[in-house]
């Protein structure tokens, strides 16, 4: 009877696993970042592409899930763009060339039902990935914290440049909002260096405040030999891409199914039609303490 018991404990406690979980949705042709035409071009593509009645993701996208089952809570997060119109406005009419990648925009926190609806086309597409990691309670309850003020102080309104960091109160993109969780949670680990862009932007091809110049689109899909640089007037940028973080979720797929996969935290992997997804147990993983601002 005693084995028993212990035995529904440990059904008990997992079947209350918390956990974080990241919804990765690819671009529909992927995002080039070999040069700035090769970007400037990838993304243009990905504008045009068909993708019927879906969102397109033209720069990709990320998701955040929390589901605290310890305390009940279930929360979606996303951030994006108020609108199309700003961005559009800064490249044909404002002449902002690569300058809107340092732009901070009117932003729109996602959440819940809205988040749900977007997932909701991509089950099973080769475009979606997920990594789910498993969490201490208190790790899920500091997130969930951390997202309840993030809104209240309305970060949720600035989507910012690809250089922003949330955790200065700039705002974010998607991915680096997405990160900023993991951050909060205490779940950075060296994997994550895998995810990011790190790039000189020659200041050339940068209009707006950055320069005081304006960059013609025209500029940048006819100069295919431009580089990026230090060896030029630049500025540096590191990125997470959604990109990145999508392929590294194939990659270490594949790694735990062929019996390949070294790294520290217990991982488990399924597949859902083309999409692939990654869990690692980091339960036992310290939880931060202490104000989530820098």
């Amino acid at each position: 009877m005693k084995f028993v018991g212990i035995l529904v404990l440990l059904l008990s406690f997992s079947a209350r696993a918390d956990e974080l979980r990241l919804y990765f949705l690819k671009s529909p042709l992927g995002v080039n970042w070999s040069s700035p035409w090769g970007l400037t071009m990838s993304i243009l593509k990905n504008e045009i592409a068909p993708v019927g009645k879906k969102r397109a993701y033209s720069i990709s996208h990320v998701f955040v899930e929390l589901n605290c089952q310890s305390t009940g809570t279930h929360i979606y997060r996303g951030m994006t763009s108020a609108t199309t119109t700003e961005e559009r406005e800064l490249i044909f009419k404002k002449k902002y060339g690569l300058g809107t990648m340092f732009h901070f925009f009117a932003g729109k926190l996602e959440k819940d039902e809205g988040i749900l609806r977007d997932l909701a086309p991509y089950a099973g597409s080769k475009r979606r990935s997920e990594l789910t990691i498993k969490v201490s309670p208190e790790s899920c309850q500091r997130m969930v914290d951390y997202a309840d003020e993030y809104e209240r102080l309305g970060y949720g309104e600035m989507y910012s440049g690809l250089q922003a960091d949330p955790l200065k109160g700039e705002g974010a993109g998607c991915s680096a909002f997405a990160v900023s969780f993991m951050r909060v949670g205490g779940l950075m680990d060296p994997f994550t260096k895998q995810w990011k862009k790190i790039i000189d932007v020659p200041k050339k091809l940068i209009g707006g405040p950055i320069t005081g110049k304006k960059v013609n689109i025209i500029t940048l899909i006819s100069n295919p030999f431009a580089r990026w640089s230090n060896k030029v007037p630049h500025v540096h940028l590191e990125a997470w891409d959604p990109e990145s973080m999508h392929s590294w979720i194939q990659k270490m797929y594949f790694e735990v199914k062929n019996g390949d996969y070294k790294g520290k935290w217990p991982a488990e992997i399924s597949r859902e039609k083309n999409t692939f997804k990654l869990q690692l147990d980091m339960s036992d993983r310290e939880t931060p303490t202490g104000p989530f601002w820098i």
